[in-house]
């Protein structure tokens, strides 16, 4: 008998691992008790990737702030990519898988203060990182620096392509999961370069709307770059006497 799934399948396959990689350490006992106690996607995911996050600091202690996780758009995608999330903000998702993890005691929190900001930083739930929470909380030692949020590198996936996400959320609107997956379909189909410069060319047009970059980057994509860069599919379109922009945006939106 064959069994069917309710879950609709993903838009496209995961392309494989590669050959060299870099491997992140994960504790052995998150596929113990853990595994199979955490019931909740949200949690369970928060939980990988603060481990991510931990294992490429350099610093010791290792930790992360909670508002650098709650301003981490990939990370807010995440967590609402699944079932029990619908209606829900990324945000209290997050706050939630976050409360769930310090309950559990997979991970140790602290408040800090970053000038007069209050914030909350977590560390692995060990011995020797619980001696230094009571040492913190005692007033003996602080965590050192704050530092800025970490930003893992993916093999392959260069520091643009993370910079896209927050590139259209500073200029053009909120991030919303939908257009999160939109954005990392057009991340397969063009360079992450491109869709930088198409966000910073609608925002000149005052035509700050995700459907419009998509206008440019399928233009750039039928006809070439021209002045604005390298081609990358397609030969540089012609120059026209009467300059780029006119020629680019005049077939984009006739006048």
């Amino acid at each position: 008998m064959t069994q069917t799934s309710d879950r609709p399948p993903t838009s496209k396959p995961f392309p494989g691992f590669p050959d060299r990689m870099e491997l992140v350490p994960i504790p052995g006992a998150v596929f113990g008790t853990l595994l199979r106690e955490i019931d909740d996607l949200a949690e369970l995911k928060t939980l990988l990737y603060v481990l991510r996050l931990l294992h490429c600091q350099p610093r010791t202690p290792r930790f992360v702030r909670r508002s650098h996780l709650l301003a981490d758009a990939g990370l807010l995608v995440a967590v609402t990519a699944g079932a029990h999330t619908a209606g829900q903000l990324a945000a209290d998702v997050l706050a939630g898988a976050l409360a769930s993890m310090e309950q559990r005691r997979t991970v140790l929190a602290v408040g800090v203060l970053d000038g007069s900001s209050e914030d909350v930083c977590y560390l692995l739930n060990t011995p020797a990182n619980e001696n230094i929470v009571r040492q913190v909380q005692a007033g003996d030692r602080t965590l050192g620096e704050l530092g800025p949020a970490p930003i893992p590198q993916e093999p392959g996936q260069p520091e643009t392509r993370v910079n896209v996400y927050e590139l259209y959320e500073q200029n053009v609107g909120l991030l919303t999961p939908l257009l999160a997956e939109e954005l990392a379909d057009a991340l397969t189909l063009y360079p992450a370069d491109w869709i930088a410069e198409a966000i910073r060319e609608a925002v000149a047009q005052n035509k700050r709307s995700w459907r419009y970059i998509q206008r440019i980057l399928a233009g750039w994509d039928s006809r070439g770059r021209g002045d604005s860069g390298t081609t990358w599919r397609r030969p540089e379109a012609p120059k026209s006497p009467g300059g780029y922009l006119e020629t680019r945006y005049g077939r984009l939106t006739p006048r």
